[in-house]
């Protein structure tokens, strides 16, 4: 009974941590990967190490960000820098996604 209650507190830890890292890929992120991969084979690979510690700290920073205020992001963005900031980095978001898919 130890055990199962010992995995079930580790699983409660790590599941949000799990559900959020995997809420990036959508379509349009799995469409990227594969124009990706497609294109530039596994020399890319390594980036993909970088990509995922950067993630990580983003994740981590944002969770804590939302814990300590209950509001996203984007919303923190709006209060400190105005809407024009928020409207800028979703457009740069986009930009990005759709420049690698439509390449």
């Amino acid at each position: 009974m130890k055990n199962r209650n010992k995995f079930l507190m580790i699983l409660g830890i790590i599941g949000p941590g799990l559900i959020t890292a995997n809420a990036g890929n959508d379509a349009g992120g799995v469409a990227t990967y594969s124009v990706v991969g497609a294109h530039y084979g596994y020399s890319m690979l390594w980036g993909m190490f970088v990509i995922a510690i950067g993630l990580a700290v983003i994740q981590e920073m944002n969770a804590r960000m939302a814990v300590v205020t209950g509001k996203g992001l984007s919303d923190l963005i709006r209060e400190r820098f105005g809407v024009k900031w928020v409207f800028f980095c979703y457009d740069c978001t986009y930009n990005c996604k759709f420049r690698c898919m439509y390449r």
